[in-house]
Parts: structure tokens; C-alpha cells; sequence
């Protein structure tokens, strides 16, 4: 039995809702996934309930970005419990400024002649966070770029005309939220980092877990991030990061682990102290 323990939906930047996710889940013949929107847990509740009804399981969990050292750094949290105060209340906050971004990006991106709407970007998000993505969507559907990839090259990205900044919690911020919801915090694809000789640096921020497989990491890297979970005593996870058909190399179920990971998990968070939602 295989799982894939890095998935999103519409509660932040994936296509599918958290219903068709599921489904999707089991005609792809996993035993169990793990919903990790961005910074939301607006998701859980509905893959789950929808998980109730079939033979597929739903691990609760979150993708926080944060920033060290001008460096992006994701940490999934696993088995988190979602209505979580503490929890709640930040997610809160860097949902407000996921919106005023979106909103300055649409301003910035106008102002250059590229006139996108902020309502369209709004209805493109739905009920879920805003972010890049939409805007990217918003543009390609008016026909300013090629493709979504196009939008962050050109104008979304750090650097570029439409970037805004935003405010972003630390790797150890991020830890210890993910800890007091009750979850496990794990690394999300090291690969993706340009600050890879610091990886033992970015672990000792109190990450339990490394994504070891990971569409887009080769050989070499999972060889290197294997000897680091030995090293440092972490579990080993994996996932697709998938979002939707339109990231093809991140396509459902394209990087699993053994059901056993499921198991490592829970294990830690009960012989580790978890949980202070207060």
C-alpha cells in the first residue's frame, strides 16, 4: 500500500477541490494521501468527510513558506489538529496578507499595462487562499503570457515588475506552530533549495522529517537526503506536490512511500511532546 503524503487543493492553489481530490486519490490506487494546502487548513474537513465514505484515507496536514537567509523553505506539518487556536489565528494573519499581496501585484501589473482584474483573480482563488498562482491564471486567460510558468518568470517572481513581498514566518516559527497544533514538521523538497549546503543547518530548526522522494529530485539527491535522515534521525517522506494537470511532472502519485511512513508519523508525535494549542 502506497501513499502520497504532498497534495493541494482550491483552499489554496491546486485545481481540484478537496472532494475530487480524494477521488482522484483512490482511482489512482493510493491507500491514504496528505492534504497540505499553503498556509490554510481550509481543505481538511471536506477531504476528509469525503474520505468517510470510501477506502482512502486522509492524513491532516499544512505547507507553511517561510524565509531564511533569502531563501523560501516549506515545512509540511502532518497529523496537525486544524482547529488549533494558535493554529488558526496565525493562519489568520498570513491569509490577510496573501490577500493585500494579491491586490498590490494586480496594481503593480496594471499600472505596466497589463490589465488584469482583482475580482477575477478573487473568483479564480474561490474560497481558498489567494496567491501567485491566480494571478498567473488571471493573466494567462487575457492572454499577456504563454503559459503559468511564463507569468512567474517574467513578472511574478522575486526581482520581477508584479513581485510583492510578504510577510513569511521562520523555519523554527514554522516548527514550533506545526509542534503546538499536534503535527510532525518535515522538510518539503530539499532539492528545490539553493542553499543546499546548509541543509543540516535548515534541519537543526527542529524539523522531525525530510521529503526524500520528490518528482523533481534525481538519484543523487535522494542518495544525499537518505544519509541525512540517518544522520539526523528523521523520517523519510515523499510526495507529488500535485496541484493539478497543469503541472505535469508533479502529476498524483507520482512519488510514494510505504504506508509504514503513516506509521512512522504517528509515532513520533506520540513519543515526542506535540500539542500546545493554548
Amino acid at each position: 500500500m502506497v501513499v502520497d503524503l504532498h497534495t493541494h487543493t482550491t483552499a489554496s492553489d491546486g485545481a481540484v477541490s478537496p472532494e475530487e481530490l480524494v477521488k482522484l486519490a483512490l482511482t489512482a490506487g493510493l491507500h491514504a494521501i496528505a492534504v497540505t494546502d499553503h498556509d490554510t487548513v481550509g481543505g481538511l474537513a471536506a477531504a476528509e468527510e469525503a474520505a468517510a465514505k470510501l477506502p482512502i484515507k486522509v492524513i491532516p496536514g499544512i505547507e507553511i513558506s517561510t524565509d531564511w537567509q533569502d531563501e523560501e523553505i516549506h515545512a509540511l506539518g502532518y497529523f496537525i489538529d486544524y482547529n488549533c487556536q494558535k493554529l488558526q489565528k496565525v493562519l489568520d494573519i498570513l491569509a490577510e496578507e496573501r490577500f493585500q499581496r494579491g491586490k498590490k501585484m494586480v496594481s503593480k501589473l496594471r499600472r505596466i499595462g497589463i490589465l488584469i482584474s482583482w475580482a477575477r483573480v478573487q473568483h479564480l482563488a474561490k474560497e481558498g487562499v489567494v496567491g501567485r498562482p491566480h494571478v498567473a491564471q488571471a493573466m494567462l486567460e487575457e492572454g499577456y503570457v504563454g503559459n503559468i510558468s511564463e507569468a512567474f518568470r517574467k513578472y511574478l517572481s522575486k526581482g520581477q515588475v508584479g513581485y510583492v513581498c510578504r510577510m513569511k514566518l521562520t523555519p523554527a516559527e514554522a516548527v514550533k506552530l506545526i509542534r503546538d497544533a499536534g503535527g510532525v514538521p518535515v522538510l518539503a523538497h530539499p532539492g528545490l533549495l539553493r542553499n543546499h549546503h546548509k541543509l543540516g543547518e535548515i534541519i537543526s530548526k527542529g524539523f522531525q522529517g525530510i521529503e526524500v522522494y520528490y518528482p523533481q529530485h534525481d538519484s543523487e539527491q535522494v542518495r544525499l537526503y537518505l544519509t541525512l535522515a540517518q544522520q539526523y534521525g528523521l523520517v523519510v517522506t515523499g510526495g507529488s506536490d500535485f496541484h493539478g494537470a497543469s503541472r505535469a511532472k508533479n502529476k498524483l502519485a507520482a512519488s510514494t512511500v510505504a504506508n509504514k511512513v503513516v506509521s512512522d508519523l504517528v509515532k513520533i508525535r506520540e513519543e515526542t511532546k506535540h500539542g500546545n494549542c493554548k
